[in-house]
């Protein structure tokens, strides 16, 4: 079933104002917005912000190494932004959100040892420094990381100076927020013999899609009432007995740390942590078990597998960056694209990569548009053998001076009985005017599931890649993020049907819809957005 012409009701774009782990001010300020208003006898008040925290910490994280029943120091530096103000600070316990994010819990016990050498209540006038000290024992707890908290409050006095109502007639508004910080100190002890972390578990473990590739999820529960740092690390394995490299899962909160840091796994006690990594190598249907493996060090301390059913389909990104020769032969780049001018290369490598349990033998051939072998690219290898568990690299080059400003083709790839091709530009003077047309959205109800579908027509002259993004926004929750093309290109003359499929489960209701179709150098295709009453009807197929 498809649903052309959408019917919706077109809508300002709103922005959201974003919550904040600091409270600051945040001032109000409002005026008629037109003479047709005050006719009416309207009021109308425009909301600003402005907020910023009333001092500052350094650091907000103290690092420290220590054994067990060593007494190790600590210190915190605040600095007042221009305000007087009473301060108070205690130690918290905390606890742990699935991302990986940790705040402070008032409803436990803080943990004991924590000692204080400064007041816990002070006064900070304006531009003034505080520096908060104390000590803690480390507990002879058997584990290798221990995490406290130290909430620091503002009592957030009102101003002694409160702002009238202005001599214009306009109305403000004022809203006064309190300044807390929670701080940590994280304490490494080095103990190589954790002996809970061995009751950690996995709760679940599958594979999902963001964005159209593949990624390990895995539900990491701590049951004990102790924090343990670890590593974790999946491998898929099929039934034939064929294994991917084993990859790293990490928390979300820690994804935009450089290096291995971002692997590093602590979990808090009594939490549950969502644990993620993306799959680098294509992915073939069928069943294969999802193994995980949670170490401390080069000891692992729990090994669990879970059965996984893959569909192929379901990671249309990762088919966009590698293509399947055959069994168990890839190739990757999907696209070579040659050139002499700013933004190409006149040089490009080719990888074709033998997982499969055979040798294969290859052939490449280079071909225009009209499907004739051309001489404008020059192959390093054309005919080779890829060993099982090999990979070989291939450059290919573009060759001599050409009448034409621009050429496209394809590279035809055999591998034994199996055949594919890559799509090919050759860029001599300059690449041809983006000339992308896109129709109207639809609702469609397709064999794999429901999805808001768009087609798209390449009336140029040349080769354009195509990325289409969606966000699809309920009235409450986070907006959903949607995403086809993957930058694949599109030949011209050709049409392709640009498929956002939304997530199964999705129930009934208002949505707002925002999709942008872009192209080569940032091009705009199509940039809409509406609001849709999605009723059972439609998402029934």
């Amino acid at each position: 079933m498809r649903i052309s012409n959408l019917r919706a009701r077109f809508c300002l774009l709103a922005i959201a104002l974003p919550l904040t782990l600091f409270f600051g001010q945040l001032d109000a300020a409002g005026t008629d917005l037109s003479s047709a208003a005050k006719r009416a006898g309207e009021r109308r008040v425009s909301l600003t912000r402005s907020v910023e925290p009333s001092f500052r910490v350094e650091p907000v994280v103290e690092r420290l190494k220590g054994r067990r029943g060593e007494t190790l120091p600590f210190s915190f530096e605040l600095t007042s932004t221009g305000k007087s103000m009473s301060l108070d600070v205690r130690p918290v316990n905390l606890r742990q959100e699935e991302s990986g994010i940790i705040l402070h819990d008032d409803t436990a016990d803080a943990m004991e040892g924590v000692h204080f050498t400064s007041p816990t209540e002070f006064q900070l006038a304006p531009g003034e420094t505080f520096r908060i000290e104390g000590s803690v024992t480390v507990p002879l707890t058997k584990t290798n990381y221990i995490s406290f908290g130290l909430l620091v409050k503002d009592s957030g006095r009102l101003s002694e100076t409160p702002k009238g109502q202005p001599d214009d007639g306009s109305t403000h508004a004022a809203i006064r927020f309190v300044t807390q910080y929670v701080l940590r100190v994280d304490i490494e002890t080095g103990a190589q013999d954790a002996g809970n972390m061995d009751d950690l578990y996995f709760e679940n473990a599958t594979l999902i899609q963001k964005k159209g590739l593949p990624f390990v999820q895995a539900y990491l529960v701590n049951p004990t009432s102790y924090a343990l740092e670890s590593q974790v690390r999946a491998s898929i394995q099929s039934d034939h007995g064929d294994s991917l490299e084993p990859l790293s899962l990490g928390m979300q909160s820690r994804n935009e740390l450089p290096g291995n840091a971002k692997y590093l796994v602590r979990i808090m006690p009594k939490s549950r942590l969502r644990l993620e990594g993306p799959v680098s190598e294509l992915l073939e249907s069928g069943g294969v078990a999802l193994n995980i493996k949670l170490s401390n060090g080069r000891r692992t301390m729990v090994n669990q597998s879970f059965p996984v059913e893959i569909d192929s389909s379901d990671f249309r990104a990762m088919h966009a960056r590698v293509k399947r020769v055959g069994n168990g032969v890839t190739i990757h780049p999907t696209q070579v694209e040659l050139g002499r001018v700013a933004g190409t290369h006149r040089v490009t490598t080719l990888q074709v990569t033998n997982s499969g349990e055979r040798d294969c033998k290859v052939e490449l051939v280079p071909r225009d548009h009209a499907g004739n072998p051309t001489k404008s690219v020059m192959l390093s290898s054309k005919k080779f053998t890829v060993r099982s568990g090999r990979t070989q690299t291939v450059r290919a080059m573009l060759r001599g001076r050409s009448e034409d400003s621009y050429e496209w083709g394809v590279i035809d790839i055999r591998c034994d009985q199996s055949t594919t091709s890559l799509d090919m530009a050759l860029v001599h003077e300059v690449r041809p005017e983006v000339q992308l047309v896109a129709g109207e959205m639809q609702w469609a109800n397709l064999p794999s599931g429901n999805a808001f579908v768009m087609n798209v027509d390449n009336q140029g002259d040349g080769y354009a890649p195509l990325w289409g993004e969606m966000k699809m926004a309920a009235t409450s929750g986070h907006p959903v993020e949607l995403a086809d093309g993957f930058g694949r290109w599109l030949a011209p003359g050709k049409s392709r049907e640009l498929q956002f499929f939304v997530p199964k489960g999705t129930k009934p209701g208002t949505y707002q819809i925002s999709t942008k179709i872009t192209s080569l150098d940032g091009f705009v295709v199509a940039e809409r957005t509406l609001v849709l009453d999605r009723s059972q009807e439609m998402l029934t197929p």
